[in-house]
């Protein structure tokens, strides 16, 4: 028998023929409308998530209290391709379409965040430090967005929105959990004349886990937001923002019989000046992000053992402009100018501004260095027809340390029918080296008899990525569904290579691998009434070293689900989830592992001001040591309005 060259492609054709047959099928169950999603991440303009050519995925607020998430990681439990297994102690993995971890972009309101820059600890911890409460919406883009937001975003881009002053009224909120215990409070102050304003505050204590040689990082965690927006004419307005996390964790660990200390603090604040024109609208904002890290080891004797210092800050100046030329052209037009600064015992004396720190009785070396970037994007949303849309964006990104970046991107959505569309995008993205992949310097020792050393590389090549993606999409009475098939190409990786001497092992940043990096996800559901809702997802991966044809470690071939969603849609009701989640061969430290977890929510309205929620994951108790997967997890929680 003749085989197919391309067994992939052919089987996306199969599913897509598939879906095809399923929206046209006869509707039995009652047709149920739905306002169409909005999104601004996927072009920097409100756009429709059926118009938009780019695969979105959007949580809302409802979906978050349905869900009864205590965490922007739990909020994200159903989101598709978004692998955010435990990596143990060290955070969440959060691996859109298979890229790496530090290959993804998280921006809170469009804003970048300060923080870890490797590739064992970008991006690790970020989820967590996000107050869950302030969330009003999450905006997922998979794919490729280097041509609208420059580094970082090569495998997509997980914007997290804030809650903004709406109307005077105050909640307060209680929950607990197997992992946490939250209290939350909200007031939200409406308008004040010119001004309206909110403030939030959460306080979570998260609990100590035993693991076999460890624990994880427990103890308290705290966040205050604050956001205000003041009406400077009818067309025009200055929003201020000010935002706080502070975190006193701890981890023991029972083979040397020591415990870390945490302490970390964050502090974000800015100023964005927006407005309305007769054409379009404009923005122009400046913000600040600094965390401060403290890490100290002390042995069971009480003498410490070993400290680590670091400082990471972002400044940010950019603005953007949005014109519509005429019926058929949208055109969005921008710049930025960012400043990131490292400080720390981790650079030791290989930066600027060198001296040495004694803490405990133990003296290291401490210096800093920064990277500036500039950038300017430009892109048309070009309807050329009542069926077709195309969007081409071109983004140039420089800086002061590595080599100069173009990142063009094309998408186009065509509409096969009223309630059918074809979409696909091609696109380039890079991944600029961060400063601890430049100049860092650090040696550790694990233990006495031996000795680590890791060094940076101001020669490293930005990461760079060619994608593309063609999608099937459409709706017909209570049927819907979505089938793409995506292909990456990845270049330049940066990693580490190492050398031993001895019970010396020493290590350095170098660009050496590639990446193959492709699958397709598959969505599909039915309304089977005006309250309950069928939805099945599906993502099949392959993702490969481009050298040695191995699959890359910590991602799933397979991961599988079906969703049963119940709305009754009354301000005094119940919406809920149940969901079954099957993950077949999760290659972790070259074994394939397969299991599946049965899971359930509940969120009661029982009036307009007073709500519960329940919610168990992994019912049936499934554990996997290696994974983290600790077993059955409960949580519930309550919330008053007044």
């Amino acid at each position: 028998m003749k085989r197919s060259k391309y067994p992939k492609l052919r089987k996306v054709a199969l599913v897509s023929l598939g879906l095809i047959s399923a929206l046209s099928l006869p509707v039995q169950a009652e047709e149920v409308f739905e306002l169409d999603e909005i999104v601004v991440t996927a072009t920097r303009t409100e756009q429709s998530v059926k118009e938009t050519p780019a695969s979105v995925q959007v949580i809302s607020r409802k979906n978050i209290e349905t869900m009864g998430a205590q965490s922007v990681v739990a909020a994200l439990k159903l989101a598709l391709n978004l692998n955010l297994s435990e990596a143990g102690m060290t955070g969440k993995q959060v691996s859109l379409r298979g890229m790496n971890t530090n290959q993804s972009l998280i921006l809170i309101d469009g804003r970048r965040l300060a923080g870890e820059d490797t590739g064992t600890t970008a991006n690790f911890y970020e989820l967590d430090r996000i107050n869950i409460n302030n969330v009003e919406r999450i905006e997922i883009v998979r794919g490729p967005v280097s041509s609208l937001y420059g580094s970082d975003a090569l495998g997509g881009v997980i914007n997290i929105i804030m809650r903004k002053p709406e109307k005077q009224q105050s909640t307060i909120g209680l929950a607990n959990s197997s992992r946490q215990q939250n209290a939350s409070y909200h007031i939200d102050m409406g308008k004040q004349g010119k001004w309206a304003w909110s403030l939030d505050t959460l306080f979570t204590d998260i609990k100590e886990v035993n693991r076999s040689d460890s624990t994880n990082m427990y103890g308290p965690r705290q966040f205050y937001n604050f956001s205000g927006t003041y009406d400077l004419a009818a067309d025009k307005k200055l929003d201020v923002f000010y935002e706080r996390m502070s975190e006193h964790l701890k981890s023991d660990f029972s083979d040397d019989n020591s415990r870390d200390y945490y302490t970390n603090t964050r502090n974000s604040y800015g100023v964005t000046l927006r407005g309305q024109t007769d054409r379009g609208n404009y923005e122009l904002r400046t913000y600040y992000n600094e965390l401060e890290k403290n890490n100290d080891t002390v042995l069971a004797s009480g003498t410490y053992s070993d400290f680590d210092r670091a400082r990471y800050n972002t400044w940010v100046i950019d603005g953007k402009n949005t014109t519509r030329l005429n019926d058929k052209h949208v055109l969005t037009y921008g710049g930025e100018y960012r400043s990131n600064e490292y400080r720390g015992t981790r650079l030791e004396d290989n930066g600027d501004a060198a001296s040495v720190i004694t803490e405990h009785g133990i003296s290291k070396a401490i210096s800093e260095k920064s990277v500036k970037y500039q950038a300017a994007y430009v892109q048309d949303e070009w309807k050329l027809s009542d069926k077709l849309l195309l969007i081409p964006s071109l983004r140039y990104d420089d800086s002061d340390k590595f080599e100069d970046s173009l990142s063009p991107k094309l998408g186009m959505t065509y509409k096969v029918a009223s309630n059918f569309r074809l979409k696909t995008n091609f696109g380039k993205g890079f991944k600029a080296p961060s400063i601890s992949e430049l100049y860092m310097k650090m040696t550790h020792r694990p233990i006495p008899a031996m000795t680590v050393i890791v060094s940076g590389n101001p020669n490293l090549k930005p990461e760079k990525s060619t994608s593309y993606d063609i999608s099937l999409e459409g709706e017909s009475g209570a049927n819907f569904g979505k089938v793409t098939y995506f292909d990456n190409d990845v270049n330049d990786l940066i990693d580490t290579q190492t050398t031993r001497a001895g019970m010396v092992y020493t290590s350095k940043y170098v660009n050496v691998d590639k990446a193959k990096i492709k699958g397709w996800e598959l969505e599909g559901g039915r309304h089977l009434s005006d309250r309950f809702t069928l939805k099945t997802a599906y993502t099949h991966l392959d993702a490969r070293n481009a050298k040695t044809n191995e699959f890359l470690d910590s991602r799933a071939k397979n991961r599988y689900s079906v969703q049963l969603h119940y709305d009754d849609s009354q301000n005094s009701g119940v919406s809920s989830i149940l969901w079954q989640e099957w993950v077949r061969d999760y290659r972790y430290s070259d074994v394939d592992y397969s299991y599946n977890t049965l899971n359930f929510t509940i969120n009661k309205k029982w009036n307009e001001c007073y709500s519960t929620y329940f919610g168990v994951d992994n019912i049936l108790d499934k554990k996997i040591d290696e994974l983290v997967l600790e077993g059955r997890l409960w949580r519930f929680g309550m919330n008053y309005t007044f």
